[in-house]
């Protein structure tokens, strides 16, 4: 009787690995979808670049059809002190890192809750551009303003911004590799908007704004999809803080050692990112354009150049899912020397720029979203091998939208001294 006893209080090998987190259904394709939300809204208004006539460039945002429609024409999208739709953004951008500053105080702050209140704000945005809410216009500051799209630019930019603050965090509390699919999600979020508006060859035939917009707001619901999934994964298993094999099977020790060279992994991830989004929000959109503009087919060159980016920041992403490159201070040389090239073709005169090497940019362009986009995803995941890791990818959304913010702020004098009297926007009449 005492053997069975003690046969009955031994520990059950099935039941003890009964424990462990494996989930019903991979949440992989979840986390992905669920990205797709974090950009798609203010991607789909988005900031237009140049346009001229003698520079029919295929722009990639909606924007730059709603200019024919709306009082300021070309200067409410252009890269310049007078650029509405980018202050709307930056504002919002603003707004978001003052409030949800409080929440990195909190024990434990309700992501899945904050996640689907800013997917809400997406598609409410999405919705009512689509219902034509961007020709309500309004008399402000002595002219005529297009008061709805810069209205509902606000809200989605809040959306957006927020993603970077509160998606990540969520994304913690799961196994790494799904910090790398999420991070593939939000970068398809950019290049679908961006394809979407490469298609609708900007400056052509009318589009319909209904349908584009519409399906900005069919994101925004895959996305809310994916979110349950998530949320219902997480509220029946707990993390697995084992590394997963193959994503990114690397020992998460070495991640509080070093991320190369003696530089903490926190540090250099932090320089990457705040660097990386100065230059990938601020300065390379607007000096791209004038660096093509010195091609005689600069159409064609400002195309590829944007495709590049669109295509190769979504596939560097997924790198990061087999490859564990942690030297992100090499990461951080590399794009930034690809983005100097880029200042240096835009800031060359004209007549020495034309050298009909017609890949320079392109290729510039490769090096940097394939560079930032890997060094991006590999920080927060060097992030993801700390005791506090939903703390650290707050901070390190903060710091990204810093990066944002100040890149922005930084262009607009620059760019200023740089553009070429042809690229004065122009007012045209809307149709």
């Amino acid at each position: 009787m005492s053997a069975a006893l003690c046969m009955d209080s031994a520990p059950q090998p099935r039941r003890a690995a009964s424990t462990r987190a494996t989930y019903v259904g991979d949440p992989g394709a979840a986390f992905i979808t669920f990205g797709l939300g974090s950009w798609i809204s203010i991607n789909s208004v988005g900031p237009a670049q140049w346009r001229s006539d003698h520079f029919p460039t295929p722009i990639f945002v909606q924007s730059s059809f709603l200019v024919y429609h709306l009082p300021e024409h070309w200067a409410l999208t252009t890269w310049s002190v007078g650029d509405r739709i980018v202050v709307a953004l930056q504002l919002a951008n603003f707004c978001v890192m003052l409030v949800l500053r409080p929440l990195v105080k909190r024990p434990a702050p309700a992501w899945a809750l904050l996640s689907s209140m800013l997917l809400l704000l997406g598609f409410g945005a999405c919705v009512a551009l689509a219902a034509g809410v961007y020709r309500s216009t309004a008399w402000l500051f002595g002219a005529e303003r297009s008061a709805g799209l810069l209205a509902m630019t606000f809200v989605a930019g809040v959306a957006s911004c927020g993603s970077s603050l509160v998606f990540y965090p969520l994304a913690a509390h799961f196994p790494r590799r799904y910090t790398t699919a999420l991070a593939i999600g939000e970068g398809l979020s950019g290049s679908i908007a961006g394809v979407l508006g490469m298609l609708q060859n900007a400056g052509g035939a009318p589009q319909s704004f209904a349908m584009a917009f519409g399906l900005a707001a069919v994101l925004c619901v895959v996305s809310a999809l994916g979110l349950m999934f998530i949320h219902r994964q997480r509220s029946t298993k707990l993390e697995d803080d084992a590394p997963s094999s193959p994503l990114a099977a690397d020992q998460g020790s070495q991640g509080s050692v070093s991320a190369g060279q003696g530089v903490s992994p926190g540090y250099a991830g932090f320089v990457a990112l705040f660097l990386g989004a100065a230059l990938n929000f601020g300065l390379l959109p607007s000096l791209n354009p004038i660096a093509c503009s010195h091609y005689r087919d600069s159409q064609t060159v400002l195309l590829w150049s944007n495709a590049v980016i669109y295509g190769f920041d979504p596939i560097s992403r997924l790198m990061t899912a087999w490859t564990s490159f942690r030297h992100l201070n090499v990461l951080t040389s590399l794009f930034s020397l690809a983005a100097l090239v880029v200042v240096l073709l835009a800031k060359w005169p004209k007549a020495l720029a034309t050298f009909d090497q017609r890949w320079v940019v392109p290729m510039a362009n490769v090096v940097f979203a394939t560079c930032f986009g890997y060094a991006r995803t590999m920080a927060f995941l060097v992030l993801k091998d700390a005791p506090n890791a939903a703390r650290l990818y707050w901070i390190a959304g903060m710091v990204l939208q810093a990066g944002s913010f100040c890149g922005s702020v930084a262009s607009w004098p620059k760019v200023a001294g740089l553009q070429p009297p042809e690229f004065q926007p122009l007012a045209m009449a809307p149709l």
